[in-house]
C-alpha cells in the first residue's frame, strides 16, 4: 500500500511539473494552477491529462528518468489539448489523444536523448509539434471527427494587450485575454523577470512585422507571437543568468522565432499543416547553441539545471563573490609574508595581448625593492625568498639551469627563465616564473597543493630585477595564451588602506598582499551525519529541540538540514566556511544562523570583513521578503559587515555581523560564538522587535552502516563538551 501511495504522489507531481514546464515554470505548484486552468473548459482539460497521463506511463515503461518523466507529460499534454481543441468531444477524439500521448512520451525519450547526446540541447516539445503534424494528417481521413466551430474570444482591454494576453492563453490553446490573463498571474507569482522577458520578446517581434510590412492575414494562423514569447522566457530565463547580454540574446531569439513562425507558416500552409512550436524550438536552439560554444558566454547559460532567473540570479552572484568571476582560476599566493603587486593584469610592460592575464610580485621595504645600491642580486628583499605552489595539481614541467641575469639586464632568449608548470584538474596549467637556478624542488610528475614548496625567487629570463611572475595558460607550451584567473583569501591593501580581506579578487599594481593564514575557526564541521542540537527562542517561543545536520545529496554535494525542513548547501575550503542556495521548508532559525555563520573566513587573522551578497530574503519579517521580490534585483541582496575576535573567557571566536537590505534599511544584528572543534555554539540575534537566541546544548553524529550514533552534551557557560 505505501508503495502504490508513494507512485501515486511521485506520478501527480511529475504531471503537475509538466503542465508547468510548458510556462517554463520549474516548479510542480506551478502546475497545478495551470492545470486547473485548462479546467476552465472541462472537456477539454480533461483531454489533456488523459494525454499527459498516458505520456507519464509510456515515459515510465520507456525507462524515463525524473527529469525527463515531466518533460514526456508537457509533450503528452499539449498532444491532447491540441485534439481536443480542433475537434469536437467523441470516440474518435479520446483514441487520438491516447495514441498521440503514448506516441509523444517515448518520442521524447527517444529524440530526447539522441537530441543531447549530438548537440548537447533538451528537446523541448518538438515531439508534440511531430505528433500534431501526424495528427492533422490523421485527421483528415477519419469521418468521426467533427471540427470544433471557432468562437472569437471576447475583448478584455481592446488594445495590442488582448492580443498579447491571447498569445500567453494560446499556449494551452486557449487564445483567450481572460486565461492569458490567469496564465500571466501564475508566471508573475514565480517569476517578475518572465513578464519582462516576455514582452520584450513580444514587443519586438512585433516591431520587426511593422518594419517588415507583414499583413496581419498572413500572421493570423502562425502563432508568431506565442513563438517569440516562449523563446524570450527560455533563453533569457529558464536557461540563462539575468543581464543585460542573456536579455540581448532573448530578444534575438524571440525575433528569429517570429520570422521563422510567418516563413514555415507559409510554406506549411501548403500541405495544411501547421508550425506550431518549431518556430520557437528552432530558433531557441540555434541562439542557446552559439552561446553555449562560446567561451565568454557560456558561463552564463546553465542547461543541465534549469531554473527560474532570479534564483539563477541569485546563484550567480554568490558564486562571482565567493569563487570569482565565471571562467576565472582560483589561486592562492605563491609566496608567504607581504609582497606587492609590480605589475597587475594588462600591465604596461610585458602583460600585454594574449599574456595579459598575468600578475608580478615584488618585496617592498619603505618604497625600495632593494637595500643598498641595488647593483647586487642580494640587495633585492625578494631574492632567495621561498616561492610556494598557488593550486592543486601535478607538475608537468620544469626548467631550472638558466642563469639569474645581474639587476637591470634580461634574458629574451630564455624568456621564462627557471619555471615550474602545474597542471589544473580542468586541463589548464599554471606557470610560476623567473625562479632562482638550481633552486626548484619538484619534478615532473609530483603532485602538489597550495603552500608545497616549489623554489626560490630568482631574476632568470626577462627580469631585470628579483621578482614572482604567475599566470594561468591554455596549454603546456611556455607562452601559450593566458586565462583568467584571481587571487583567493588574501589581506589586500591599496592606496594606503588598512589591510581588508578578500576571499576572491585581481589586484592592481601597488596593491600589497598576504596570506590569510587558515585557522580553526569553523561554525560547522562538514561531516555526514554530524550536527549541533540546540534549544532555540524567538522572544518567548521556545523550542528546546531544534537541530542543524550535515547530509551528502545525490550529486555528492554537502547539504546542512535543519529539524524544520530548512535546506542549503555548504562548503568548508582551506579559505572559507560558505553556505549558498536556501531551499526546502521555511525556518527562521536556520535563517538567523546562516546570516551570522553562513560566511565565515577560515582565517584567524580576519577580524573584519564585508559581503554584499547575503540574500536580504534570508532576514526574518515578510517585509524584507516581499521587497526583495517587489524590488528585485536592487532589494535582492543584504550588505554586511562583520567582524570578530578571541573572547578569552570562553574560549571561542565572538563574531558579529549587521545585515542591511539595500533600499528598505531593514537590519538584523547578530551575534555568534564559534568554538573550535566544535562550532557555532551560540548565536542572539535582533530584527525589526524581535530577538532570537540560540543556545547549543550537545553535538552528535546519526548512525550509518558501520557507523555508531552517539551524543555528547556541550556546557552552555564555556562551550565545551561536558565531560562525565
Amino acid at each position: 500500500m505505501l508503495i502504490l501511495r508513494r507512485h501515486v504522489l511521485q506520478m501527480l507531481e511529475e504531471v503537475a511539473r509538466g503542465y508547468a514546464w510548458v510556462s517554463m515554470l520549474p516548479s510542480w505548484k506551478a502546475g497545478v494552477l495551470l492545470a486547473l486552468l485548462t479546467f476552465i473548459e472541462p472537456g477539454i482539460g480533461a483531454v489533456g491529462l488523459l494525454g499527459a497521463m498516458c505520456a507519464w506511463y509510456a515515459a515510465h515503461i520507456a525507462g524515463a528518468d525524473a527529469g525527463e518523466r515531466p518533460v514526456c507529460v508537457f509533450n503528452g499534454m499539449l498532444s491532447g489539448l491540441f485534439v481536443a481543441h480542433v475537434w469536437a468531444a467523441g470516440s474518435s477524439v479520446v483514441a487520438l489523444t491516447v495514441l498521440g500521448g503514448v506516441f509523444s512520451g517515448w518520442l521524447t525519450v527517444a529524440l530526447g536523448r539522441f537530441a543531447w547526446s549530438v548537440i548537447r540541447l533538451p528537446i523541448l516539445s518538438l515531439p508534440f509539434a511531430v505528433v500534431a503534424m501526424l495528427t492533422m494528417g490523421v485527421g483528415g481521413s477519419l469521418s468521426g471527427l467533427r471540427i470544433n466551430p471557432y468562437t472569437a474570444p471576447f475583448d478584455l482591454f481592446g488594445t495590442q494587450v488582448d492580443k498579447f494576453l491571447a498569445a500567453l492563453g494560446n499556449l494551452y490553446f486557449m487564445p483567450s485575454p481572460l486565461v492569458g490573463l490567469l496564465v500571466l498571474a501564475v508566471l508573475l507569482a514565480f517569476s517578475r523577470y518572465y513578464l519582462v522577458l516576455a514582452l520584450v520578446g513580444y514587443s519586438a517581434a512585433l516591431l520587426l512585422f511593422n518594419l517588415l510590412g507583414a499583413a496581419p492575414e498572413h500572421l493570423a494562423r502562425t502563432a508568431w507571437d506565442s513563438n517569440a514569447i516562449l523563446a524570450a522566457i527560455l533563453v533569457g530565463g529558464l536557461f540563462a543568468t539575468p543581464s543585460w547580454a542573456t536579455l540581448a540574446l532573448a530578444t534575438l531569439a524571440a525575433v528569429m522565432a517570429a520570422w521563422l513562425a510567418l516563413a514555415l507558416g507559409r510554406i506549411l500552409d501548403v500541405v495544411h499543416l501547421v508550425a506550431f512550436p518549431v518556430p520557437f524550438i528552432l530558433s531557441s536552439w540555434l541562439v542557446l547553441y552559439a552561446a553555449a560554444h562560446n567561451i565568454r558566454m557560456a558561463s552564463r547559460f546553465n542547461l543541465l539545471w534549469p531554473d527560474l532567473p532570479e534564483r539563477s540570479f541569485e546563484r550567480s552572484q554568490v558564486s562571482r563573490a565567493r569563487v570569482g568571476n565565471p571562467g576565472s582560476v582560483p589561486l592562492a599566493l605563491p609566496f608567504m609574508g607581504l609582497w606587492t603587486v609590480s605589475q597587475g593584469f594588462s600591465g604596461p610592460y610585458t602583460h600585454r595581448g594574449l599574456w595579459s592575464h598575468a600578475l608580478d610580485f615584488v618585496v617592498m621595504k619603505n618604497g625600495k625593492s632593494f637595500t643598498g645600491q641595488g647593483q647586487r642580486l642580494e640587495d633585492f628583499y625578494a631574492y632567495n625568498l621561498p616561492v610556494v605552489s598557488p593550486a592543486y595539481g601535478q607538475v608537468w614541467q620544469i626548467v631550472n639551469d638558466v642563469a639569474d641575469n645581474t639587476p637591470g639586464s634580461i634574458n629574451v632568449v630564455a624568456n621564462w627563465g627557471n619555471f615550474v608548470t602545474i597542471r589544473l584538474s580542468d586541463g589548464k596549467f599554471v606557470l610560476v616564473a623567473h625562479l632562482k637556478p638550481g633552486s626548484v624542488a619538484v619534478l615532473p610528475g609530483a603532485w602538489v597543493k597550495p603552500g608545497d614548496p616549489l623554489g626560490h625567487c630568482g631574476n632568470s629570463g626577462r627580469s631585470p630585477q628579483p621578482h614572482i611572475h604567475l599566470h594561468v595558460q591554455t596549454s603546456v607550451a611556455p607562452g601559450a595564451p593566458t586565462t583568467p584567473f584571481h587571487l583567493a583569501s588574501v589581506m589586500l591593501a591599496e592606496n594606503g588602506e588598512a589591510p581588508r580581506y578578500e576571499l576572491a579578487v585581481v589586484p592592481k599594481e601597488s596593491a600589497t598582499l598576504v596570506g590569510a593564514t587558515e585557522g580553526d575557526v569553523r561554525p560547522f564541521y562538514l561531516l555526514a551525519g554530524r550536527g549541533l542540537r540546540y534549544t532555540v527562542a524567538r522572544n518567548k517561543d521556545v523550542n528546546a529541540d531544534w537541530t542543524l545536520r550535515c547530509e551528502v545529496d545525490e550529486l555528492g554535494r554537502l547539504v546542512l538540514i535543519s529539524s524544520a525542513g530548512g535546506r542549503c548547501f555548504a562548503e568548508a575550503t582551506w579559505a572559507v566556511f560558505s553556505c549558498y542556495e536556501r531551499h526546502g521548508a521555511a525556518d527562521p532559525y536556520l535563517d538567523i544562523w546562516l546570516l551570522a555563520c553562513g560566511y565565515t573566513p577560515a582565517s584567524f587573522q580576519v577580524e573584519r570583513w564585508r559581503d554584499h551578497c547575503i540574500p536580504a530574503r534570508l532576514i526574518p519579517g515578510s517585509a524584507a521578503s516581499w521587497l526583495g521580490v517587489v524590488a528585485w534585483p536592487w532589494a535582492a541582496f543584504a550588505r554586511s559587515h562583520c567582524q570578530r575576535h578571541w573572547d578569552e573567557k570562553a574560549q571561542a571566536w565572538r563574531q558579529q555581523a549587521q545585515h542591511q537590505q539595500r533600499l528598505s534599511g531593514i537590519a538584523v544584528h547578530t551575534e555568534a560564538l564559534i568554538a573550535p572543534q566544535l562550532g557555532c555554539t551560540s548565536i542572539t540575534a535582533a530584527v525589526g522587535g524581535s530577538r532570537y537566541t540560540m543556545q547549543a546544548t550537545s553535538l552528535f553524529q546519526r548512525a550509518d552502516i558501520g557507523v555508531p550514533a552517539w551524543e555528547a552534551p556541550l556546557s552552555p557557560t564555556t562551550s565545551i563538551i561536558k565531560v562525565a
